[in-house]
């Protein structure tokens, strides 16, 4: 499916809704893909504006410099630049991995996300409901500015702070250069569908399964995993070069920069395909037996729309977050 194709689809879905601990989101692959394809399309310009304000990271030697593989560091100037581009949209998921000082100035585990319950303006749950009444809905804060870091509870939250802080005259460098690897790899994190949402149960997983945490699949991977690695094992550059085809057929006037639309279109694909009628119905067999979930079994007509619907979600994401740093740019 092309990217107008996937785009003119949700646009479609969107339109009927408004009439009628979190995982890891993406492997550094598809965080690295998405920020690729929107760094093929900025002018050298732009993408000159952009190191320079990435060199101002506090951890820039030893996060970005110390850590570039030598066949990076022996490649062209462009060649670097564009791999630390890719490095600081993986760069947020690297702060679990921090000392305990670092992780408290950097981690921020509840930005990755957000509690399917939760919906402002026109939006709906994200969470899937079975054999279980549907918990109250939680109206979030009306669009706008967020102040500060602790106003920020969530995804849509935080992509929203993050790029007040880096179009705010008054954010320093060094704010603006973190705020930068947050923007480039939360509009890839706000992609994932399971990010937007968890299946609730009556008795299994009365909280919600986390994202698809709860959800074993054969291999040892959880759901929610399953998703996160979906093209891991797909050829780089031939994923890479569709993607990038896809942007460059796209009409980009057309393309939406409303983060709540960005939502919901994730709610709309974990409503209608993530969770299968396979997944309910041991859910609902499980609980009714008292006995623990078995793992699920995803076949290869599953796996082969999952990758579909990831590299259009991942090209969708680069191209909103090329327009996103661009705005960013010209502000």
């Amino acid at each position: 499916m092309t990217l107008l194709r996937f785009s003119a689809l949700f646009t479609c879905l969107l339109l009927q809704l408004c009439l009628g601990s979190a995982a890891l989101a993406w492997d550094a692959t598809s965080h690295r893909l998405s920020v690729y394809v929107a760094w093929e399309v900025l002018t050298p310009t732009e993408r000159d504006a952009l190191i320079e304000i990435l060199e101002q990271h506090p951890r820039y030697t030893e996060d970005f410099l110390d850590v570039m593989p030598a066949n990076v560091m022996v490649g062209s100037k462009e060649t670097q630049a564009r791999w630390l581009m890719g490095q600081a949209g993986v760069w947020p998921d690297l702060t679990r991995g921090l000392d305990e000082q670092a992780q408290i100035r950097y981690n921020r585990p509840n930005w990755h996300w957000i509690d399917g319950a939760w919906m402002r303006g026109s939006a709906e749950q994200g969470n899937v409901y079975v054999g279980t009444e549907p918990f109250a809905s939680i109206h979030g804060e009306a669009q706008g500015p967020v102040e500060d870091s602790a106003d920020v509870s969530n995804i849509v939250l935080a992509i929203e702070y993050n790029q007040k802080l880096l179009q705010d005259k008054l954010s320093s460098p060094e704010q603006k250069a973190v705020a930068l690897c947050w923007l480039l790899h939360l509009i890839g994190d706000i992609h994932q569908p399971l990010h937007s949402g968890a299946l609730v149960s009556s008795t299994l997983f009365k909280s919600g399964d986390r994202g698809g945490n709860g959800i074993h699949t054969r291999g040892g991977d959880n759901l929610h995993s399953v998703w996160d690695k979906a093209l891991l094992n797909q050829p780089f550059d031939d994923t890479l070069r569709r993607m990038n085809s896809s942007v460059r057929s796209a009409r980009l006037n057309e393309i939406s920069l409303d983060v709540d639309a960005w939502l919901q279109e994730s709610r709309q694909l974990l409503n209608e395909f993530v969770y299968t009628d396979e997944i309910k119905v041991e859910v609902l067999r499980s609980e009714r037996r008292g006995t623990a979930m078995p793992t699920i079994a995803l076949d290869d007509d599953y796996i082969g729309n999952m990758q579909a619907y990831s590299e259009d979600r991942l090209t969708l994401a680069g191209t909103r977050l090329l327009l996103s740093l661009r705005k960013v740019l010209k502000n």
